[in-house]
């Protein structure tokens, strides 16, 4: 009798782990087909790259409008205000399609800060920006703008909604690629610095970020100016290898005065 026992749990114990196995396997499978027919879904491309140019050059200053959806989101700057009732406004929406990768939208373009002026063609037919994948909300075709000049400019109107102060910084040389200046007053306390990126408010004064040459360390600066971006990046040229996650605080300063550098001091 105890033979018996012994044989039938052992029956039952075999039974219940193939069971487990099979359940597992089935799971694993469902997982990996559920997982590569969203990859095949959403690999798509959807622009048609038989779409002409239509041999129009025009020059073009456009705005970007932020949209909650799946949408065309660029527009001339002329056409914001439009009083043309018989325009249906989201007509005036297209796509920009940069010429080169050397032309795509630089990390520094803020559209509450900027806007475009670009040089280029439309295409023949409303469709999408080349090599444009399936998304999973449907994207509705539009006008679509190729350029091959771009350039980033500020807008008139934006008013940063900070005060006017006067900081007095100096240069980190952090080994990353990080916004590098904080406030001297936490200079032997670094678990109270804020980083700040320094931008110029015009071409006339000194870029902060050209000081360091390596070696004419320590460099100190007095800066007076805005706050323009919480979480941003400054409009400048050397942000070629900046990561996404790089962003900061962008203070833009209209003056600026060279405390501390071993080279010969400036000040604007």
């Amino acid at each position: 009798m105890n033979n018996l026992k012994n044989i039938l749990a052992i029956f039952s114990l075999c039974y219940l782990v193939i069971s487990c196995g099979e359940t597992k396997t089935e799971k694993q499978t469902e997982n990996t087909v559920t997982q590569n027919h969203v990859e095949k879904k959403y690999t798509k491309v959807i622009s048609d790259s038989t779409n002409k140019l239509t041999g129009k050059i025009e020059n073009l200053e456009v705005e970007y409008t932020v949209f909650g959806c799946a949408c065309p989101n660029w527009i001339r700057t002329t056409d914001i205000d439009t009083k043309d009732t018989s325009k249906k406004i989201k007509e005036l929406y297209f796509f920009i399609e940069s010429a080169s990768r050397n032309l795509e939208l630089p990390i520094y373009f803020d559209a509450f800060r900027h806007y475009l002026k670009i040089k280029g063609q439309f295409y023949e037919n409303e469709d999408y920006p080349q090599g444009t994948i399936e998304m999973e909300e449907p994207l509705a075709k539009a006008k679509v703008f190729r350029y091959t000049e771009l350039e980033v400019l500020d807008k008139p109107s934006f008013k940063p909604d900070t005060n006017i102060e006067t900081l007095i910084l100096n240069y980190n040389a952090i080994s990353c690629t990080c916004a590098q200046w904080s406030e001297v007053i936490h200079e032997n306390n670094p678990d109270n610095r804020t980083y700040y990126w320094l931008e110029p408010a015009n071409k006339k004064l000194i870029d902060a970020d050209t000081l360091f040459n390596g070696k004419n360390l320590p460099i100190e600066v007095k800066v007076t100016g805005q706050i323009i971006s919480e979480n941003g990046y400054p409009k400048t040229i050397h942000l070629s290898k900046i990561g996404q996650n790089e962003a900061g605080k962008v203070f833009r300063y209209t003056k600026i005065e060279v405390i501390k550098d071993r080279r010969k001091s400036n000040s604007i």
